[in-house]
């Protein structure tokens, strides 16, 4: 798998986000991108994910399956909490499904509707959805917002150490021991333009 953004702009009107901006990630591992409220960190992520398109440059992102949590949770209003994850999967893999709702600690809430279930819960529905799809690359874009710090810890091992097959997570936070708790490396920004202030 290769990422590599050369030379990359974006404008949306008269708001200029990234402005030839280049970046490589690595094959496999956790990366953490940091910077403040509208700097383009969430326009970087719907680039990687192939969700913009760039105004000039290059996008280059191989993978063969993408697994992605927006900001906004994005559940199927009217399918139970089960439902929304196992409409990702294939037939057969309703345990799958089951597993990944008791690790994100929704086991007894699986027949709830997400209007039924509290801002809390439906993150962690989104994020048990997106981890049970699987995938090489998965891209989180502030996913453990609005959750208490006890649910994070309980979920990060699942997120982060789960097991499977080598990827690369991409994890936009404003938690900075998060980043370095969890991440390889940590990309700090700021902008607009999206500029590269830091790499740890």
């Amino acid at each position: 798998m290769c990422i590599k953004l050369d030379s990359v702009s974006k404008s949306f009107g008269e708001k200029v986000v990234l402005r030839d901006f280049s970046l490589e990630l690595p094959e496999s591992g956790a990366v953490a991108l940091m910077g403040p409220s509208g700097c383009g960190k969430t326009t970087l992520i719907r680039l990687l994910a192939g969700l913009e398109k760039p105004d000039g440059g290059t996008v280059a992102v191989q993978y063969n399956r993408l697994s992605i949590v927006f900001q906004e949770d994005r559940l199927l209003g009217g399918v139970s909490a089960l439902g929304n994850v196992y409409a990702v999967l294939g037939r057969g893999k309703k345990q799958l499904a089951l597993d990944w709702l008791e690790r994100m600690g929704l086991k007894n809430d699986s027949r709830l509707l997400p209007g039924n279930m509290s801002g809390g819960m439906r993150r962690r529905l989104a994020i048990a959805r997106a981890m049970a799809y699987g995938g090489d690359l998965l891209l989180l874009d502030e996913p453990f917002a609005g959750l208490d710090e006890a649910t994070r810890k309980r979920i990060y091992p699942h997120i982060f150490c789960d097991g499977n097959a080598p990827r690369l997570s991409v994890l936009v936070t404003h938690d900075r021991q998060e980043a370095e708790c969890y991440a390889q490396r940590l990309i700090v920004f700021e902008g607009p333009p999206l500029t590269v202030v830091e790499v740890v």
